[in-house]
């Protein structure tokens, strides 16, 4: 079952954004519960095995963001059903785009996501004086 977060789950997305830190960025608590409201979780007899995120920066682009499924569920239809519902909150909402930045780029090809304008590479900036984790 994937539903909306509840304050409930703040630990749950923690555990599952942690076991996923290979291949996510991390998050923390506070960012979690700042976020709460974009949060979906993926449940298993009553368990949070997934979730995800979907950040809404305006009116035309959002991105999804913390997908990820505890490695035991994984291969059930949980990461679609939580991008679904992402997507779907999207539409919804009326934005027409919705970005991801992923390692797994078949996965969301067969949700349908691809390039944009043909833009073939996602650059970034990383600011050497902070330390990020992240290296280029």
């Amino acid at each position: 079952m994937v539903r909306k977060a509840t304050h409930d789950d703040v630990e749950a997305i923690l555990a599952v954004v942690n076991t996923n830190t290979d291949r996510l960025l991390g998050r923390d608590r506070d960012e979690i519960a700042q976020l709460l409201d974009a949060f979906w979780v993926a449940e298993v007899d009553g368990r949070v095995v997934g979730c995800c995120c979907l950040e809404v920066y305006s009116p035309k682009i959002a991105e999804l963001r913390s997908l990820a499924v505890i490695p035991a569920f994984r291969g059930r239809g949980l990461g679609a059903a939580l991008t679904d519902a992402a997507v779907g909150e999207a539409r919804q909402r009326g934005i027409p785009q919705v970005l991801v930045v992923t390692s797994n780029r078949e996965f969301f090809e067969r949700l349908n996501f691809g390039p944009c304008l043909n833009e073939k590479y996602a650059l970034f900036w990383l600011n050497p004086e902070t330390p990020s984790g992240v290296k280029p």
